[in-house]
């Protein structure tokens, strides 16, 4: 009959609806692990640091100054640090001993994922290569080398200098006044021994 007909088409069609409910639901739950999955990424991601370096260097006193800046993911200044070098031969030396410097502290605080950023390019790619250096600054890059697998995950960048003028300033300023500093912003991210090596530095 046609009473029986529409009942049955009234059977159909919420089966269908339970069908498509169904389906949705089956997405919202891939959706929402695809989601999960992407916040557990990120979070994973937000735990990288970047460590600056530049290098200051006085051709006439062979004396060159390490500037060294630790920023968080989102790009916020952590550490500063600077250090003064006597007998320094070259520029490339110079830069070399700031990386090297910037990986020692990266060590001292303890961070797991890190990405050094430099503008020498030369440094940059010797650090890359798995080849034992025998440049003039091979022994300072083996160092690097070594300190690097300390560090669970390090890689080295190339960046432009226009991205790296803060640490260069503080590299610059150090090598004027002949005084290093260390300046911590967050308290969270160093450990008890850069705690005391900072008191030592700045008693008052």
């Amino acid at each position: 009959t046609v009473h029986e007909r529409k009942h049955a088409s009234g059977r159909v069609l919420a089966q269908k609806i339970e069908s498509y409910l169904a389906e949705l639901e089956g997405v919202g739950k891939k959706k929402c692990t695809l989601k999960n999955a992407r916040i557990q990424r990120l979070r994973e991601e937000i735990t990288e640091d970047t460590i600056h370096f530049d290098a200051a260097f006085d051709t006439n006193r062979s004396r060159s100054a390490s500037g060294v800046i630790v920023r968080d993911r989102r790009g916020e200044m952590r550490v500063s640090k600077t250090t003064l070098h006597s007998n320094v031969s070259s520029p490339f030396l110079a830069e070399a001993l700031t990386c090297l410097q910037a990986i020692k502290l990266g060590i001292s605080l303890g961070l797991r994922s890190v990405t050094i950023r430099g503008d020498s390019k030369t440094i940059i790619k010797k650090c890359q290569l798995i080849v034992t250096d025998k440049s003039i600054i091979g022994a300072v890059i083996e160092d690097i080398k070594s300190h690097s697998s300390l560090i669970q995950e390090i890689g080295f960048q190339f960046i432009k200098k226009s991205e790296n003028f803060q640490a260069h300033k503080i590299a610059k300023e150090t090598l004027a006044n002949g005084e290093e500093r260390y300046l911590v912003r967050d308290e969270s991210i160093y450990n008890e021994g850069a705690m005391e090596e900072e008191w030592s530095r700045n008693p008052d």
